[in-house]
């Protein structure tokens, strides 16, 4: 089993978060599927792609991690050294099993991505050539062509190592290996050269686009919300609404006057930038046009302040209807009118979504009678907070369509190009990063190549904001601009990007 290990470790070495590691992209691979061309015992090629899987996740995506959730998420991934089995028994020729492991692996990848409670995309093979002179084939086929290029390369190598075989190398097998030395070369430099022409007719398509306007996205950090902490429950009696109402007027002040001067087309604030929910609190506007019977006070002040900055404002936060919760992205004009709302189709299992009843795996009860905190306003641990998905939309205003994404829906790249489908001029994703309490920067670096590949391959710029996460755009040749308010000039808890766009 020292192969697959082998391989793991490679995969950690490519999935770290520096820029220049993506060459482990074309080797980390290899050594699994050495040991796939060699293996003949079904139970043994199994265990082999299990370690394989298990050990990579646990290195990659530590930031994530829940037993049952791996163990699952690993067992659709299953399903393709099964098929490789068969095609052994079937077919004696290696020759058909390299050609077939690359489209195999991007089959499983992609049905493991889309299936699992977790955001895989983030570690599959392509999205280590996020960063990479590699990342223009995305302009062709996305993410799935991007894993199948550098898992190509993999079985290429794979099997020209394995043809080498010692002293039992013959001439024939030396011509063999010096014809897919060559053919190797030959793809690498053809995709190299292929990439840099889609990013150059990105660019060009990009800006020969006929309007340009003004944004600014807004990103904070976890000291801005703290003051509202002293609210412990969501039904406020007129004294906390009062209090409420001071204190949210008082943390938008200053982003007014940052602002006030720039004239800008649309702000973007971040998700849950004020987390109060305050459920007996109703705006009647928004509750005539939308049936939202919460967080009043909320929507009069984002109202308000889109108005006193003739913008037009997005606002992501819980909005409750009937009896059901949405995590809602809502748009106000630049009159300060509630003009569209849009909630979250993909939710977050755990906290927003919990699919099995009353059953939960033992040791969050564990985890909860050391830490009580931890279950508090999650659907994991309180039906009350179950959140309703969404339909797929977009936000429209009279001047304005685009896609308000939030959070975990920018992981699943074909939803994202079926709401670019439905006519978005660009894309916002709006994300609050503060749950993630270990690895931060690895959760970010590998968002930032999965978001990058998307608007190369939508050719769709794409606004990035939220908490914990840096402010910027990603544009269609995947260059980033982005501002990081966490620095020593800045006694801020919050940023601002204000840069342009073109739709």
């Amino acid at each position: 089993m020292i192969f697959p290990i082998l391989s793991a470790i490679l995969g950690i070495l490519a999935f770290l978060p520096f820029d220049y590691f993506w060459p482990f992209g074309f080797i980390f691979l290899v050594p699994l599927f050495i040991f796939t061309l060699k293996e003949q015992k079904f139970w043994r090629l199994i265990a082999g792609f299990f370690i394989f899987r298990i050990v990579l996740m646990l290195a990659t995506l530590y930031f994530a991690f829940d037993p049952y959730i791996f163990l699952l998420s690993t067992l659709i991934f299953i399903g393709l050294p099964i098929i490789v089995y068969a095609i052994k028994k079937l077919v004696a020729d290696n020759y058909w099993l390299v050609a077939i492991l690359p489209i195999l692996w991007t089959i499983f990848e992609y049905l493991q991505n889309q299936y699992s409670f977790l955001p895989m995309n983030i570690m599959t093979a392509g999205n280590i050539l996020g960063f990479s002179p590699f990342l223009g084939l995305a302009a062709i086929g996305g993410l799935n062509l991007l894993t199948f290029f550098a898992t190509s390369i993999n079985a290429i190598i794979a099997f020209n190592l394995a043809t080498i075989d010692g002293s039992k190398m013959i001439w024939g097998k030396f011509k063999v290996s010096i014809v897919l030395s060559i053919v190797l070369i030959i793809i690498l430099f053809s995709g190299w050269q292929i990439s840099l022409s889609q990013l150059q007719k990105n660019t060009l398509n990009y800006n020969n686009l006929p309007k340009t306007i003004k944004i600014g996205a807004v990103s904070n950090n976890d000291k801005f919300n703290k003051e509202f902490l002293i609210f412990k429950n969501n039904n406020f009696n007129d004294k906390e609404k009062s209090l409420a109402e001071s204190m949210v007027k008082n943390a938008l002040q200053p982003l007014k006057s940052d602002l006030e001067q720039k004239k800008i087309n649309l702000l973007i604030l971040p998700e849950d930038m004020i987390d109060i929910e305050i459920w007996n609190n109703a705006d009647e506007k928004a509750f005539e046009k939308f049936n939202i019977s919460n967080a009043g006070i909320l929507i009069k002040n984002y109202g308000d302040l889109a108005k006193e900055l003739n913008s037009n404002l997005v606002a992501t936060f819980t909005t409750i209807r009937g009896d059901k919760r949405y995590n809602s992205a809502l748009l106000f004009d630049r009159n300060g009118e509630l003009v569209d709302v849009r909630d979250k189709s993909r939710l977050t299992i755990a906290s927003e979504w919990w699919p099995f009843g009353n059953w939960r795996p033992f040791y969050y009860n564990w985890f909860l009678k050391i830490t009580p905190e931890l279950g508090k306003e999650d659907a994991f641990f309180d039906k009350n907070f179950q959140y309703t998905a969404g339909k797929r939309k977009i936000l429209q205003s009279n001047d304005l369509k685009f896609a308000s994404l939030i959070c975990l829906e920018i992981h699943y790249p074909y939803e994202v190009k079926k709401i670019k489908k439905m006519g978005t001029d660009f894309i916002s994703h709006n994300a609050s990063s503060q749950w993630v309490s270990v690895g931060s920067d690895k959760y970010m670096f590998l968002t930032n190549n999965l978001r990058r590949i998307e608007a190369v391959w939508l050719k769709t710029p794409i606004v990035i904001n939220g908490g914990n996460e840096k402010a910027g755009v990603i544009t269609p040749d995947g260059k980033i601009q982005s501002v990081d308010f966490e620095n020593k000039n800045n006694n801020k808890n919050y940023g601002i990007f204000i840069g342009e766009i073109k739709i």
